[in-house]
């Protein structure tokens, strides 16, 4: 990984939701029956909801992720609309490693490769993607890459910062709900990678009960 030659100024907002409790007791048997398909708040057959909002959002609007965001926009070079995987340290994800994925795109066909699964990650999910494709080990992977795909190919047409909220069901872990962050990368042609930091959350909580000042347009794929 390449070093730039000056550094940029790191923003030290800490995250929150370090998911140290994974609520498998039987209150969250009960917060399961109470929400049922309201806390779901999916806009897709995966129980995920997908949303996109401006490049230019002002990052203090996405509260516990805003010091990641600040970061990725500092690293925009001038003249260009998103930054350089390369111009990433890991440092500047020291508050989130562990949560954070790390995928390369693929074209023909068009896909996304992990090249990094957090541990956090991969002990939510109960499954490594490392070098593994989209939606690869759920229960249904055929799903996962049609809702997916277009989402990031949306990315790849029409660069966004990304936001994905859902529940762990089709990995048989319908007590977990997460909220992810997805910020684009090119090395100049389109979208080439994409690095996404995850948190925990309330199985009744929304987007916007997490980044309430958040400008969010709701993605729905076509099936």
């Amino acid at each position: 990984m390449s070093e730039r030659s000056q550094r940029l100024p790191v923003v030290g907002f800490r995250p929150t939701g370090d998911g140290n409790d994974d609520g498998q007791d039987a209150r969250t048997e009960s917060r399961r029956a109470t929400f049922g398909a309201v806390a779901r708040e999916s806009s897709t057959p995966v129980d995920w909801r997908y949303a996109m909002c401006p490049i230019d959002t002002d990052f203090m609007r996405f509260g516990p992720f805003r010091g990641l965001v600040a970061q990725w926009r500092l690293r925009i070079r001038r003249g260009e609309v998103l930054p350089r995987r390369d111009d990433f340290q890991f440092e500047d994800f020291a508050d989130w490693l562990g949560r954070i994925f790390i995928a390369k795109v693929e074209r023909e066909p068009f896909n996304l490769r992990f090249t990094l699964w957090g541990v956090k990650l991969v002990e939510w999910w109960r499954v490594d993607y490392t070098n593994r494709t989209l939606g690869e080990l759920s229960s249904n992977p055929d799903l996962w890459r049609m809702t997916e795909i277009q989402y990031f190919a949306e990315m790849d047409r029409e660069p966004f910062i990304g936001l994905a909220c859902g529940f762990l069901s089709q990995h048989g872990l319908a007590h977990i709900k997460v909220l992810g962050l997805d910020l684009p990368f090119s090395d100049g042609e389109g979208l080439t990678h994409v690095i996404s930091t995850h948190m925990k959350i309330d199985l009744g909580e929304t987007i916007e009960d997490v980044l309430p000042d958040c400008p969010v347009t709701d993605f729905t794929p076509d099936y």
